[in-house]
């Protein structure tokens, strides 16, 4: 029996060596295009496809936590503590969650909200981000630029997994990096439903095909000082040195074009 277990772990081992070698490729191409990179000749365009994810679940806060990186919905409230979590992982009913978005090109950022239910359906459309509440509505993104939805500003500072009704399944996020801004979108002050018949176009136009990494030792890590400071400062930039993405999405998409990709934040039923 202990001879099969061996072989088992053997063999799980064998499958994630290519992944994660593939995984600090891709690491290596985002790193070197953060503040402070060291790049050695011309530097490389294989991170202009790759957007970054890092889902962050909030749990009790512990002694030893450092006490500049929890959360709070307001001054003197019950704190919590980021930790990453894999992009799919499914999160059970009243979970509290960040997502943090990061992307190596320059561009302009979209994130919009859609329930999912069990079969395959989707719900009304709603755009997160940008609003005005937030950064004023800058929504321009760059290497090192790190957005959280919820902003350290907004009150509460996460979401809430809630299901609206029995059927369903998840929360899908897609995320959205133009070369130019929306032309079709006025940034509105808070959250606005979309016509569905608008997101669908753009996911006629713009979806590609999608390869995905997790950073499986990241997992479980505990939120940075430095990533707080990039997501609530905004103009703070990570370097090249400080923690990246959780989870990196490798998009097919032709040069200049829009990146999209959905993320599911699976519910746990």
């Amino acid at each position: 029996m202990i001879g099969i277990w061996i072989a088992l772990a053997l063999l799980a081992a064998q499958q994630f060596e290519p992944e994660e070698g593939t995984r600090q490729l891709w690491n290596t191409a985002f790193q070197a295009k953060r503040t402070g990179a060291k790049a050695a000749g011309a530097p490389s365009d294989a991170a202009n496809s790759i957007v970054g994810i890092t889902v962050w679940l909030l749990r009790d806060s512990q002694p030893g936590d450092d006490k500049e990186i929890r959360i709070s919905a307001r001054a003197g409230d019950k704190e919590w503590t980021p930790v990453r979590v894999e992009a799919e992982t499914p999160l059970v009913p009243g979970a509290r969650v960040r997502v943090g978005i990061e992307t190596a090109r320059t561009g302009y950022l979209y994130v919009i909200d859609r329930e999912q239910y069990a079969d395959g359906s989707l719900g009304t459309p709603s755009l997160i981000f940008p609003t005005l509440r937030t950064r004023s509505g800058n929504n321009q993104v760059t290497a090192g630029r790190l957005v959280e939805i919820p902003s350290l500003e907004d009150n509460p500072r996460y979401f809430t997994i809630r299901m609206s009704r029995a059927d369903q399944v998840a929360e899908v996020l897609t995320v959205l990096v133009t070369p130019q801004p929306l032309a079709e979108v006025k940034i509105p002050r808070d959250p606005i439903p979309l016509a569905p018949a608008q997101v669908e176009a753009w996911q006629k136009r713009w979806g590609a095909k999608v390869e995905k990494l997790e950073a499986r030792r990241q997992t479980g890590k505990v939120y940075t000082r430095a990533e707080k400071d990039a997501a609530a400062l905004g103009t703070r930039l990570l370097t090249h040195d400080e923690p990246l993405p959780q989870t990196m999405y490798r998009l097919e998409a032709k040069p200049g074009e829009p990146l999209l990709v959905n993320v599911p934040l699976k519910i746990r039923r």
